[in-house]
């Protein structure tokens, strides 16, 4: 029996009937099962021409249980060589991508160290426990075979008789290294097999739809003259569309900063290398409250007092005040 048809198996009788078809809305991308009568949000983030975040939220219609398949907050990793030797570094490669600098984690490893950040604000006092049985989240659909493969698995147990669990495969390639399959939930502690079973059917029912495919098949295209003109330090050989895109794209990631596991309400100490696999910085506004924000490839980071947050060499304007960050 494949994962599939297992997951289905698995679910409880009175809930299986009780689902509805999700589709992308950013760039109608996929599809998914998702529970009738709960709180969807999610899409295909990209932040790159070759820089695709899917991500899918769940929440039961009494706000007890939080579901996530992927998660849009989690970059791609370059491994450290000569010239980025340092863990939590961008590798800025512009409009097609942003890495970060990481040593490769098996999916045992970022499990723990992503559900450390993740659930800080529901799990203040961890305690691990062992995570119910069930089959594995069946992986995204990937353009190559990995050098290197790894899932694992974490769970623990918190105040309030609730519990968190994430499953994570890593994938090592020539260089660099993802996440290719990431899913997530906090639960009651009674009804953690239900939440289970609902991010493996999300899992399992995930489909990239053909048409999508064939269109980035066009951004690899185009993300290859782009690096290459980039590469040669050639600006003007970059198409008034190359740079519409740059722009989208860095606005994208600020959109991506406001995620909710990124906001200054998130307890302020977690792990320093789950702050680097997971793409965040540390800072303090100017009247000394911590604020949490999206690692970015400049130097400095800038707020206007709503909410936003821009990572620049410099001042974006007047109303934005300098965020230092925490060493």
């Amino acid at each position: 029996m494949n994962s599939g048809l297992l997951a289905l198996a698995l679910l409880p009788a009175a809930f299986a009937a009780d689902w509805t078809s999700f589709q992308d809305p950013l760039e109608q991308a996929f599809t998914a099962d998702v529970p009738q009568g709960w709180t969807v949000k999610g899409g295909l983030f990209r932040l790159g021409y070759s820089d695709t975040r899917p991500m899918i939220d769940l929440r039961s219609p009494d706000g007890s249980i939080n579901v996530r398949f992927g998660d849009a907050a989690i970059p791609s990793y370059f491994v450290p060589n000569q010239a980025h030797p340092t863990e939590g570094d961008i590798y800025d490669l512009g409009a097609q991508a942003q890495m970060t600098v990481a040593n490769f984690r098996s999916g045992q490893q970022f499990a723990e160290l992503y559900g450390d950040t993740r659930f800080k604000t529901v799990c203040s006092n961890p305690v691990t426990r062992q995570p119910d049985a069930g089959p594995p989240l069946q992986a995204l659909p990937a353009d190559a075979a990995p050098m290197r493969s790894l899932s694992g698995q974490a769970a623990s147990g918190c105040e309030g008789n609730r519990v968190t669990y994430v499953y994570a495969t890593t994938a090592l390639y020539q260089g660099f290294w993802v996440v290719p399959t990431l899913g997530s939930f906090s639960a009651p502690a009674d009804q953690a097999a239900l939440a289970r079973s609902i991010l493996v059917r999300c899992a399992a029912s995930f489909k990239l739809s053909l048409q999508w495919r064939a269109r980035q098949n066009q951004m690899y295209a185009a993300a290859a003259a782009y690096q290459q003109a980039r590469q040669q330090q050639r600006p003007r050989d970059l198409s008034e569309e190359a740079a519409q895109f740059e722009m989208k794209m860095l606005s994208m990631r600020n959109q991506v900063s406001g995620l909710e596991r990124r906001q200054a309400k998130q307890a302020a100490q977690v792990q320093s290398v789950g702050d680097i696999l997971t793409g965040v910085t540390k800072t303090v506004d100017p009247l000394g409250n911590p604020r949490t924000v999206y690692t970015g490839p400049k130097s400095r980071y800038w707020t206007n007092g709503q909410g936003r947050v821009v990572n620049s060499d410099s001042s974006p304007g007047a109303g934005w005040s300098e965020l230092t960050p925490v060493q």
